[in-house]
């Protein structure tokens, strides 16, 4: 294919602001020429939240011959070891990201300004340029990498805009999601550069935020959000002015929510199917079936043991879910290959357990979690279920009319919120972080017993151990606890030496209990737990 040009056509209006003006394709070539003017020749770590200065930032990195890192992990510690790593630098324009959260290093640019009556140039860029970086959310395990050409960034634009945006005019697109992450970056920033759509600009916090944009967006709207976003809505209960879509993806939807939503705002439901590591690559009404139809130029080859997608200007990528074709062009989504949970030889998915909780009522927001492979043959899920009206007794009743007993939990824990990110995504190991926190206790301190230590020296000969005394010794102090008696303590696993332990207390029930971990980041069971009066 042909190289391309950044914009495809600079006088056409590509977004709207908060105070009502509109800005052309010209108007974004300006400010990034301008931006791309002050930055250095590195990689860029963007750091803008509204829609409009990110696009200004990310065509600015393209001028410069250099890719933005985008990552939805948005601490500032995680952003700048990203851009160490990649030997970039994290960027942001003045106003967007309050300076205190910053990351240590961080180059800040002027706003993005698109004045001006001069046609900016609008360069070529090859097909095969790589302009982005996306790393993975880390749902299932460590960040991943991958690559995003310019190339196959416009043509997947080009096919998902027939589905997205099937209407006979142009629709203006309302995002409750950042445009860092994958989702936003298609649904957002790559729609309104390579299409027809004009993209709503400002920030996007609360559910009035999402109302007042679409008050302003030209008609036919287009909503594009998550589950989670789509359940605030909802409770929220403001109204709407008319939209013709919601898009919904970051998270699977169930057919309850999609149809509440269809019912109380008069619109359609549709879903995205994708991944980080390809891209959307398939859409659906989910309340009409549960076939998924593919993108134009997309191809699924499926085996019973794996998919595999092509797409343009991207490398074959085999699914991490399980898939069933239809036909050449359509397929049904079976579940997560690693999704899968084992208890007394029962097996269940996860995602199906999920999607059962949430579903009941007063259920906001859920999720099990599974036990680690070493907490034994006996160990039983846990459920934390976000319940404003309810009690866990309650959900616990209802999950026992509708879930095999083997999955059931001993009790259901009521929390105020899961830790989702910007897109509603619950990582597995913010999940079992959140979970220990929850269960556990808020971590009181940490240690290392090294090989030197002399406790080592009669507690054994050849096989040194560390006395569960000095375990609970080290648990108390770190607690600021001196208590007269302990009513029950329980040494679990052998601590070696230069293993670190990590201690956590939580309060509940009129006692508290002190329980400790080794190498609790790899999910290893418990080798202390004591039980003290409070």
């Amino acid at each position: 294919m042909a190289d391309l040009r950044l914009v495809f056509s600079p006088d056409r209006p590509v977004f709207r602001h908060p105070d009502g003006t509109t800005s052309t394709g010209h108007d974004l070539l300006r400010a990034a020429h301008r931006i791309a003017a002050l930055l250095p020749d590195a990689p860029v770590v963007s750091l803008c939240q509204d829609v409009w200065p990110f696009t200004v930032l990310f065509l600015a990195a393209i001028l410069r011959g250099q890719p933005v890192l985008l990552s939805s992990d948005r601490s500032a510690e995680r952003l700048e070891e990203l851009a160490r790593s990649r030997g970039g630098i994290c960027v942001t324009l003045n106003g967007e990201v309050p300076a205190e959260s910053l990351p240590s290093g961080t180059l800040v640019l002027p706003p993005a300004d698109g004045s001006g009556t001069e046609p900016p140039e609008n360069p070529h860029i090859a097909f095969s340029t790589e302009v982005a970086t996306v790393f993975t959310s880390g749902s299932t395990g460590e960040p991943a990498a991958y690559p995003k050409t310019w190339g196959a960034l416009v043509v997947r634009s080009i096919v998902a805009r027939e589905l997205l945006d099937p209407e006979a005019c142009p629709s203006s697109l309302t995002g409750t999601v950042p445009p860092y992450h994958m989702y936003g970056f298609e649904t957002l920033v790559c729609q309104a550069l390579h299409t027809r759509s004009l993209a709503m600009a400002g920030l996007t916090t609360y559910p009035a935020d999402w109302q007042a944009m679409l008050v302003h967006a030209p008609e036919p709207r287009i909503l594009v959000t998550t589950p989670l976003q789509m359940r605030a809505l909802l409770r929220a209960e403001l109204e709407m002015p008319p939209v013709a879509r919601v898009v919904s993806a970051a998270a699977p939807l169930g057919t309850d929510l999609a149809r509440r939503v269809e019912d109380a705002f008069g619109t359609v439901v549709t879903e995205i199917y994708g991944a980080t590591e390809i891209g959307s690559i398939a859409m659906r009404r989910t309340t009409a079936t549960p076939v998924w139809r593919l993108y134009d130029t997309v191809r699924l080859a499926v085996t019973k043991e794996s998919a595999t997608v092509s797409a343009p200007g991207a490398p074959d990528i085999e699914l991490a879910d399980l898939v069933e074709a239809v036909d050449a062009r359509h397929f049904r989504l079976i579940g997560r290959r690693n999704d899968v949970v084992k208890i007394a030889a029962r097996r269940a998915s996860l995602s199906a357990l999920n999607m059962i909780l949430t579903g009941l009522p007063g259920v906001e927001d859920g999720a099990f979690v599974p036990p680690a492979p070493e907490d034994g043959p006996t160990a039983r899920m846990q459920v934390l279920a976000v319940v404003p009206d309810g009690d866990g007794a309650g959900i616990l009743s209802e999950l026992r009319k509708c879930i095999d007993p083997a999955f059931l939990p001993r009790s259901v824990t009521v929390v105020e919120a899961l830790p989702r990110n910007s897109v509603g995504k619950l990582t597995a190991g913010a999940l079992r972080s959140f979970a220990s926190t929850v269960l556990e206790g808020e971590i009181i301190g940490e240690t290392i017993f090294p090989p030197e230590h002399p406790v080592f020296a009669g507690h054994f000969p050849g096989r040194p151990l560390v006395p569960g005394v000095l375990l609970l010794d080290y648990g108390l102090s770190f607690a600021g606890l001196t208590p007269d008696r302990v009513d029950q303590v329980k040494f679990l696993r052998p601590v070696r030496p230069a293993e670190a332990v990590r201690f956590r207390l939580r309060s509940g029930n009129g006692r508290l209990t002190l329980t400790a971990r080794v190498n609790e980041a790899a999910g290893t069971p418990l080798v202390l737990r004591a039980v003290l009066p409070v």
